[in-house]
């Protein structure tokens, strides 16, 4: 794909893009973002202004540029001059002449109101925050829809990533069996000192050279290693969730189980072990999503939380060839393993960027469906009173983990989607293994995020 002749449909339109949260996953969509002759940002939201500041500072903007914005009128005026402007107060900013806004607070409550308000300033809106998006990111689609703009999933991050490379795998005439990532951190095993190590956990496993290479029975040899490494723990919450986002725009694709297999392995054992049974694999059909975590030595290249699609080899002399070229095929020779080894984050997001500007198309799909939902089960005993909030750079909260099961619309005995639990209060003592409702909760009478599930639920189950 040639970018440039792509993108090539007016060269001389400047994009204004408005970008909220000016740290981590948008920190290098502002930096790259400015050097693109396509785009113009000068428009920053965050709590902390001097964050804001210090980040004009660092493209080469002098302080006399710079304007912190407090209200409607100052900010037009701001904005007429060509100066550069920052906000607190997003609802208001999203009142400014821009074209596109980036959402990548990370905050579940503030991402909904911030995102309600762009849309109903008509503004398009490329979503980074999943926390929001999988509860209510269906209906914010179809909002955006109804007042003529665009709702789009971030390119840089795996949903929309991997989201795209279905479409690429069906446009070249594949059969697809499985998709899904690879977890963010991957298993790194020594062979010196037969250790394994997990971000900055290391442990001995004397006899891992063992479980290196798959035993005829690939379950076999998985469920092994699980038990070897069972200190570091298999699942992430962000997987699940980013999952769930990708299944509610691609309405092929279900999970095999609610926790997802989640098996550590090698890359080139994905094509198998992410395959039906009958093909050796471990799913009980195909058309299924998952995640793996990456088995790796340190010598050898990781997948980088990347996304991959496993598709049936049913032309052999096409695999054949593949195969002997180094794309990696099962051992049986009847499935294979396309995949995008990375995400690229911010400056990735560009592409969003420029679809949606330029082209008036998401890097996601046009009309997605509440199909999952990311719901939350109890893993510690905790007390009636407990605050819950979603913490941490995954947005964890404290003592619960994810699952994904279908969508139903929430009343005080179903299932609670994950993120609606954030700024909540337990009403009751919850055992290990309970399923959170409703019920349990006393809720905020102003949480936006509630109001937008509820109309969700309204809008698709009734």
């Amino acid at each position: 794909m040639n970018y440039d002749l792509l993108f090539a449909t007016d060269r001389k339109k400047k994009l204004e893009l408005a970008v909220i949260g000016v740290q981590g996953f948008n920190h290098s969509l502002f930096l790259y973002g400015s050097r693109n002759e396509n785009i113009s940002i000068r428009i920053l939201c965050g709590r902390k202004v001097q964050k804001c500041v210090a980040a004009y500072r660092s493209i080469g903007v002098s302080e006399s540029e710079i304007v912190h914005c407090s209200s409607a009128e100052e900010g037009l005026e701001a904005f007429r001059e060509g100066k550069y402007l920052i906000f607190n107060d997003v609802p208001l900013a999203m009142s400014m002449p821009f074209d596109i806004v980036i959402e990548g607070t990370g905050n579940p409550e503030a991402s909904a109101v911030h995102v309600l308000a762009a849309i109903e300033n008509r503004r398009h809106v490329i979503m980074v925050t999943k926390e929001s998006d999988s509860v209510a990111g269906p209906l914010l689609a179809l909002k955006a829809r109804q007042q003529g703009v665009i709702y789009s999933l971030a390119e840089g991050d795996q949903p929309a990533l991997l989201i795209g490379l279905v479409s690429w795998a069906r446009a070249a005439g594949l059969r697809i069996l499985s998709i899904g990532k690879s977890s963010e951190y991957d298993f790194i095993y020594n062979p010196g000192d037969s250790t394994v190590k997990v971000l900055d956990t290391t442990m001995s496993v004397p006899d891992f050279a063992s479980l290196w290479d798959l035993e005829n029975n690939a379950a076999d040899t998985l469920k092994k290693r699980s038990e070897a490494l069972s200190l570091f723990g298999q699942r992430a919450l962000p997987d699940l969730s980013e999952m769930g986002i990708v299944c509610n725009h691609l309405p092929d694709f279900d999970p095999d189980i609610p926790e997802f297999h989640f098996p550590i392995a090698r890359t080139l054992e994905i094509p198998e072990i992410m395959s039906p049974s009958e093909m050796g694999g471990i799913l009980s059909g195909g058309m299924r999503i998952d995640v793996v975590n990456c088995l790796r030595r340190s010598d050898e290249q990781s997948m980088e939380g990347g996304v991959y699609v496993v598709v049936e080899c049913d032309d052999r002399e096409t695999w054949d060839i593949l195969r002997e070229k180094g794309v990696p095929v099962s051992r049986s020779g009847k499935s294979a393993l396309i995949y995008y080894p990375a995400h690229y984050l911010g400056f990735e997001s560009l592409f969003s960027v420029l679809s949606v500007g330029l082209l008036g198309m998401p890097t996601s799909s046009r009309s997605p469906r509440p199909r999952y939902d990311l719901a939350a089960r109890a893993v510690k005993p905790l007390k009636a009173g407990t605050f819950l909030e979603a913490r941490g750079h995954h947005h964890v909260i404290d003592g619960f983990e994810g699952l994904l099961l279908p969508a139903k619309s929430i009343s005080e005995n179903t299932q609670l989607p994950y993120y609606l639990a954030h700024g909540t209060t337990l009403k009751r003592d919850l055992e290990p293994g309970t399923l959170l409702t409703m019920d349990m909760l006393e809720i905020p009478d102003s949480a936006i995020l509630w109001k937008l599930r509820e109309e969700q639920d309204r809008e698709f189950f009734a």
